[in-house]
């Protein structure tokens, strides 16, 4: 009987997660990406993600090229293409911390548990 009523209690206590559910980045992860953003990205892709020369990066468009795919979709594009002027030229970890921001700014739910370059990168992002 006490098993039962543990199990039960603990069902309530924590909440079973989907996947992601914990978040993807910090939002302190997040803020040094805006600041990455704005020195590397901007230019080209609006102050405020909508575009310019390069496509937005926000709402709808990023949704269509990265719902459902891997994490390491949306690594490649920031840290191996971008920027166009200097491609791969953007550190590791400047690169995540602007995969952060761009998560961010497109609804992505942030964590206590920051992204990072290598494990995170196999997970899906959420398919919009």
């Amino acid at each position: 009987m006490f098993g039962v009523i543990f199990l039960l209690l603990s069902s309530f206590a924590s909440p079973q997660s989907a996947p992601g559910s914990a978040g993807w980045y910090t939002t302190a992860q997040a803020a040094n990406g805006a600041k990455g953003y704005q020195k590397n990205c901007a230019t080209c892709h609006g102050a405020k993600l909508a575009g310019g020369m390069g496509p937005a990066l926000i709402g709808r468009q990023f949704w269509l090229n990265y719902a459902g795919k891997k994490a390491s979709t949306l690594w490649s594009d920031v840290h191996t293409t971008m920027p166009m002027s200097a491609p791969g030229s953007v550190s590791a970890k400047t690169s995540v911390d602007i995969m952060a921001f761009l998560l961010q700014k497109n609804g992505v739910p942030a964590g206590n548990i920051p992204l990072n370059d290598t494990v995170d990168l196999s997970k899906a992002l959420p398919a919009k």
